[in-house]
């Protein structure tokens, strides 16, 4: 396996790491895991098919969509705990 396949595969695990944190909505742990997740996104290379072998490409692709639904489901929690956030911060009627 390719030092590119194997990236991809940690960013996988980082992605389900950080959507298992929204779920339990352990925000914290959710932004340390999406700060190391950036990290390792930042060391992968710009053309990721150029580096891999054609064998390599489907499950590069997989792990790509997949990310992309776990990012999708990790926004949508993330939307609604703000969504709760500003009902609880937002400011009180004034009294008539």
């Amino acid at each position: 396996m390719s030092r590119t396949l194997l990236a991809l595969e940690s960013f996988l695990e980082l992605s389900e790491a950080m959507a298992g944190a929204a779920v339990a909505q352990k925000w914290e742990s959710l932004v340390e895991i999406g700060e190391q997740r950036g990290a390792l996104a930042n060391q992968l290379p710009a053309d990721l098919g150029a580096t891999l072998h054609p064998a390599e490409q489907t499950r590069a692709r997989t792990i790509i969509e997949h990310c992309q639904q776990l990012d999708t489901q990790i926004r949508s929690l993330v939307e609604e705990r703000q969504n709760a956030l500003k009902v609880l911060l937002r400011e009180p009627d004034p009294p008539r």
